[in-house]
């Protein structure tokens, strides 16, 4: 890394640092940007100017120290690692649709995930279709003067309540990934590899 390059007013006599510039690239980093002292936000905008994100070409992961990419600061790995051991571990009991926890693929059975390579899915939770009465009102009034109000509206106690009988008759919606709680399914692959397949005959 390079030292930066130091922006001082040309009238200073204290020759007080203003900025810090990146010395390849001149990406210019302010300290008052930075709601702390002004001694951390001088070396917080030095440090930005050092280590230019524009020149890295990747970040060193802040748990193993392997290379990762400068969009992050832990590798994919590590990510991984951290991602598994934070979930909610859960049986396949009663778990039908799922998704892929390294993939984020939709599957529509423990047993379709392990076939495709999944050691771990998400549990998917199910999401009907419904109708936002809030949004519904927002979206009527929105272009009206501004002390417009759902009560200006003739009938609307009565769609309302049209609009919750609808929306808890809906059987029929989308599923959604549970990033909370993951559930094991290599179990499932091995056990297949294990079953005795049938002879063929030529």
């Amino acid at each position: 890394m390079a030292e930066p390059i130091v922006l001082i007013k040309a009238d200073d006599p204290e020759r007080k640092p203003q900025l810090y510039a990146c010395a390849k690239c001149g990406s210019v980093h302010s300290p008052r940007i930075y709601i702390c002292t002004d001694e951390l936000a001088h070396k917080t905008a030095r440090d930005a100017a050092e280590n230019c994100y524009n020149c890295r070409t990747h970040n060193t992961c802040q748990h193993c120290g392997e290379p990762c990419d400068k969009h992050w600061l832990a590798c994919e790995k590590c990510r991984r690692k951290k991602k598994l051991e934070e979930a909610e571990k859960v049986s396949l009991d009663g778990v039908d649709y799922c998704f892929g926890f390294d993939s984020g693929d939709f599957y529509s059975s423990p047993e379709e995930a392990a076939d495709a390579g999944e050691d771990w899915v998400h549990l998917a939770k199910f999401r009907p279709f419904e109708i936002d009465i809030d949004r519904l009102e927002e979206h009527t009034l929105d272009d009206h003067h501004e002390d417009a109000c759902h009560t200006d509206l003739v009938g609307w106690d009565e769609l309302a309540a049209a609009i919750e009988k609808f929306n808890k008759a809906q059987t029929q919606g989308s599923y959604d990934e549970d990033s909370k709680r993951i559930a094991s399914v290599a179990h499932l692959r091995e056990e297949e590899d294990l079953q005795p397949r049938e002879a063929t005959h030529g």
